[in-house]
């Protein structure tokens, strides 16, 4: 399975890496590699290799990414190489001395890409430390969870108290220890729909002195703000923030997500952030409209003020947060390459008329042409025709309105007709986007090296991981073979029976 999975990346002419790992150099860890390559037009991240990282410096991690191609045979690998994205620790994108700087050496055409994830999770907590609203609503969910998860008495309680009020409740989340803001808005998203129950066995830890000082100190300050208009009030308007900031956090996690979708996702981020400042979104518009006087859901509220619409606190939240994001996503949005690649890629983008599409996009070609192309001539393009094929291909997009762009990949007659400036479209569809794979590579590694198989060997963690992770689906998998081998190997311990004495009337030997 392994060699088949190999055996198809070898086949593709360009791919990029993905990496992610520890970076402590106290302690040796683990570097996981994925590469990124078009398979039919569609970008894919596929599982390479987990490797041990002997010192977790640049050099090193550098020298597992070369034992990952190493293993899998493919050599050379560099002179196919488009991209490389990774998490922003400096060990790998250090502009000195990181993975990338050292990697650029090789390979000058590189297109280095901060995981927008990443940058995303980092562009929202800057803006969350910078407003006291939103650093209290993060206390709060923080000190919720503690109390939930460190005691499961107070759970236990809490579920009673659900039933009593015949309410449903959740166990409240964590919001930290995860790079990916859907797990903040989930965080959110249980405390408000728990609303009456956790003030209610607040109110009752509080009531009946329950607990150390800490305990009810917490209960106090918890049960406090949540029954404040204005907390609760600006907590719905920041979970409608975060589904909007959501949106475009998993759509990066995709695989398939290209450049040019990034780049209109987080477009459609700004005019959805720039309506909130005076519309309610559907969060807010429900409290709203579910509070009585000052009653919410069975509760007193404090300070309420159903007139004031906040909207001066609505406005600096979403200024401080927008400014937050262009900061960490401007010099991607300026970066000649990335704009190049976004438009030739952006097949909906492209003008109605002969005029417009006359002269469309043909200085962002020259430029893609000249930045790669040494890696084109590699791979035997052609690329003085690739101009030529340009003008075509557009004449054909005006004529046809063939979207998605994978259909000229599909489709053997334009496949064929524009095989060379296909080639350069390749390159610009495997562009590094996300490190999200890497992360789920990891969540993997924790299920397969778990506390009962801690002692695996980095080759059978490596080929377990690749099973779980590459592997077919269970209902397709034929294990006639696997049986087969396993009764021939002549090991000790077998069962007393031969298996495939209940095989089915259907069942055959063939694979």
């Amino acid at each position: 399975m392994y060699e088949r999975s190999v055996q198809k990346m070898a086949g593709k002419k360009f791919f990029s890496i993905l990496i992610d790992g520890a970076t402590d150099s106290s302690v040796t860890e683990n570097e996981l590699v994925y590469v990124r390559f078009v398979n039919n037009g569609v970008p894919e991240n596929h599982y390479l290799s987990i490797e041990d990282i002997q010192n977790a410096d640049a050099k090193g991690i550098l020298n597992c990414i070369d034992q990952s191609f190493e293993r899998a045979e493919l050599e050379n690998w560099k002179t196919y190489l488009v991209g490389f994205g990774s998490d922003g620790a400096s060990v790998n994108l250090g502009s000195k001395g990181g993975v990338a700087a050292l990697l650029k050496n090789d390979v000058p055409h590189l297109v280095i890409v901060h995981c927008i994830a990443h940058r995303l999770e980092l562009a929202a907590n800057n803006a969350i430390k910078s407003q006291k609203i939103m650093k209290d609503i993060q206390d709060i969910l923080t000190n919720t969870y503690k109390q939930y998860h460190y005691s499961p008495k107070a759970l236990r309680e809490l579920r009673i108290i659900a039933d009593a009020l015949e309410e449903k409740v959740l166990k409240p989340t964590n919001l930290h220890g995860t790079r990916w803001l859907p797990h903040v808005q989930k965080a959110l998203a249980v405390l408000l729909k728990n609303f009456t129950v956790i003030i209610t066995h607040f109110d009752h830890i509080r009531g009946g002195r329950i607990g150390n000082a800490e305990v009810q100190g917490r209960a106090t300050n918890i049960s406090k703000k949540l029954k404040d208009y204005q907390f609760l009030y600006m907590s719905f308007f920041l979970l409608d923030v975060l589904k909007t900031l959501s949106v475009l956090s998993l759509k990066v996690q995709r695989d398939s997500t290209t450049l040019s979708q990034f780049l209109e996702a987080i477009t459609v981020l700004h005019f959805s952030l720039i309506e909130l400042k005076q519309t309610n979104g559907e969060e807010l518009s429900k409290f709203i409209g579910e509070v009585n006087g000052d009653v919410y859901h069975n509760i007193t509220l404090q300070n309420v003020n159903p007139q004031e619409s906040y909207r001066a606190k609505r406005e600096e939240v979403i200024n401080v947060l927008i400014d937050a994001i262009d900061k960490r996503f401007a010099p991607m949005e300026k970066d000649p390459i990335l704009k190049a690649a976004a438009t030739l890629l952006d097949l909906t983008e492209y003008p109605k008329t002969r005029e417009g599409l006359a002269l469309f996009a043909i200085e962002e070609l020259n430029l893609l042409m000249q930045h790669f192309g040494g890696i084109l001539q590699n791979a035997e393009c052609d690329v003085a025709v690739v101009g030529d094929e340009f003008k075509a291909f557009k004449a054909h997009v005006y004529g046809h309105n063939t979207t998605p762009i994978e259909n000229y990949f599909q489709a053997a007659d334009l496949s064929q007709r524009f095989q060379n400036y296909l080639m350069l479209v390749e390159i610009l569809l495997v562009f590094p986007i996300s490190s999200a794979a890497c992360e789920r590579g990891f969540s993997c590694m924790k299920r397969v090296k778990s506390d009962w198989r801690s002692s695996l060997t980095p080759s059978m963690l490596r080929m377990l991981m690749f099973i779980s992770i590459e592997g077919c689906p269970l209902e397709e998998f034929n294990s006639t073979r696997v049986l087969d081998k396993w009764w021939n190997a002549g090991r000790a311990k077998r069962p007393g029976f031969n298996p495939f004495d209940f095989r089915g009337p259907d069942e055959s030997d063939s694979e």
